[in-house]
């Protein structure tokens, strides 16, 4: 009961913060040009964060998708995308930390939030998939 609660009001925090965020950079980049509130990271430092943390973990995530569709296996969940996603970005923020990212405040909490996400997605999931079997 508390775990299902857990899952549904982070999943709403997340889907929130992300639809603002989506918004935000869609519609407002010239004002608001860095994509995370990450307050150490100046502009060329958060360039290279996205070349080199979101963009891969976005490629990373497609080609999962690609591979998943070509093997004929469907997601078991409608949470299975978002703990890809979350997967995705713990892989190459791990990449991150080892070549190029500080060990600094704010990437070590987008990390622990990427983290949670990733365990709280898993959860919610492996729920899903019981219901649905």
């Amino acid at each position: 009961m508390l775990m299902e609660r857990l899952v549904k009001y982070s999943l709403i925090l997340v889907g929130l913060y992300t639809a603002m965020r989506t918004l935000i950079a869609l519609f407002f980049y010239d004002q608001l040009p860095i994509a995370f509130l990450a307050t150490e990271f100046n502009q060329d430092q958060m360039d290279e964060y996205r070349a080199r943390v979101l963009l891969p973990a976005f490629f990373l995530t497609l080609n999962y998708f690609i591979f998943r569709y070509f093997s004929g296996k469907n997601p078991t969940s409608p949470l299975w995308p978002i703990y890809v996603i979350s997967v995705s970005l713990l892989i190459t923020h791990i990449i991150g930390f080892i070549t190029f990212m500080p060990l600094t405040k704010d990437p070590i909490i987008m990390f622990l939030i990427s983290l949670f996400i990733c365990f709280v997605a898993r959860a919610g999931h492996n729920k899903r998939k019981n219901e649905i079997l």
